[in-house]
């Protein structure tokens, strides 16, 4: 959902491709028989649906994905595995990306990198072998449809990297930015703390895939003060968000959650728990989890210089508020490196 914009007000996409992953021999052969598995995994026979996933069109300019998806393969195209030089074992980072693809978290992860953490990405929509530009990601397909690519290639990179031999597995972290926020609410709900320290999930809507009961792992949900991001006013902040729990898909393959009762077919004009809602709820539930709250960003605090601004989505123009100052954006990156390194 976070896209680079080019210039202030409704720009066009820059594009930018996702490399092959530098896998060693190990970690190839880790990915060859993971994928295998997972391939074999998901097969019920000879009769097996291999045609895959498809767009279908639900409104005008509006599109839902339906049909199976494909097995997460980390020797695809889209997926980018980097390690730092001259560190053994490092600790990983998987970035999971928003709306407009793997673009979204590109700056996070030459940042992440060059402060020698691994970095593990990928765009969910190419492994999924659907191949749009980021707009049509951002104005014409629903929110469930992206999230559940995205929950889909990340639970499968999240699976993958506790394999690998060139990471500490037992310093997985995850970021997710806008949609992927959302998933990685929901993978925080199913990874293993053996493997997992922290997730953070950065402009969390509530709507989509919905936000998880119950939490395996600390999170810290993180928030610019100016994400407006989609929003019906300049001042509808995305922490005290509520929107149509029609958003929600029914029937979410994941960790029970929230869209349960609040979703397309059940209370589907009513409105979700909003995110800072959410927080407030798993506090007193337990879990270790807290809002970051960051002055002079927006939307996608890595994306880029923070700029006000607005975006045509079909029907209306929304404010499409995104980046960050320099301050801001560094204090984000060394608060993240401290839990990291710690």
């Amino acid at each position: 959902m976070l896209p680079p914009w080019e210039k202030s007000g409704r720009g066009r996409v820059m594009t930018q491709d996702v490399g092959p992953s530098p896998l060693g021999r190990r970690d190839f052969l880790a990915a060859t028989i993971g994928t295998f598995l997972a391939g074999c995994a998901q097969e019920d026979g000879p009769t097996a649906d291999m045609a895959g996933p498809k767009l279908v069109e639900i409104a005008p300019g509006i599109h839902t994905v339906r049909g199976p998806l494909s097995p997460f393969d980390p020797r695809h195209p889209a997926v980018n595995l980097r390690l730092p030089q001259g560190v053994t074992k490092p600790p990983l980072l998987i970035l999971v990306h928003g709306g407009a693809g793997a673009r979204d978290q590109a700056n996070a992860m030459a940042l992440f990198h060059a402060h020698g953490v691994a970095v593990l990405g990928f765009d969910a929509y190419r492994v999924a072998g659907l191949e749009r530009n980021s707009i049509f990601w951002i104005r014409n397909a629903t929110y469930e449809a992206r999230q559940r690519m995205i929950y889909s290639a990340a639970l499968g990179a999240y699976r993958w990297a506790t394999t690998l031999e060139s990471v500490d597995t037992t310093r997985i972290f995850i970021h997710g930015i806008s949609n992927g926020a959302d998933v990685a609410a929901n993978l925080a709900a199913v990874v293993s703390p053996a493997h997992v320290r922290m997730v953070f999930p950065e402009g969390l809507a509530g709507a989509g895939l919905g936000l998880p009961d119950r939490l395996n792992v600390p999170l810290r949900a993180v928030f610019g003060r100016l994400d407006n991001y989609a929003g019906d006013s300049a001042t509808d902040w995305r922490w005290a968000r509520q929107v149509p729990c029609r958003l929600n898909m029914s029937g979410f393959e994941g960790p029970p959650g929230n869209a349960a009762n609040c979703n397309d077919t059940r209370n589907a004009f009513n409105r979700t728990e909003s995110p800072e809602q959410w927080v407030v709820r798993q506090r007193q539930a337990g879990a270790d989890i807290d809002i970051w709250f960051y002055n002079d960003a927006a939307h996608g605090i890595f994306s880029g210089p923070l700029r006000i601004q607005s975006f045509d989505w079909p029907g209306r123009t929304r404010p499409a508020n995104i980046g960050a100052s320099e301050a801001a954006r560094t204090k984000f990156l060394n608060d993240m490196l401290a839990v990291i390194r710690a």
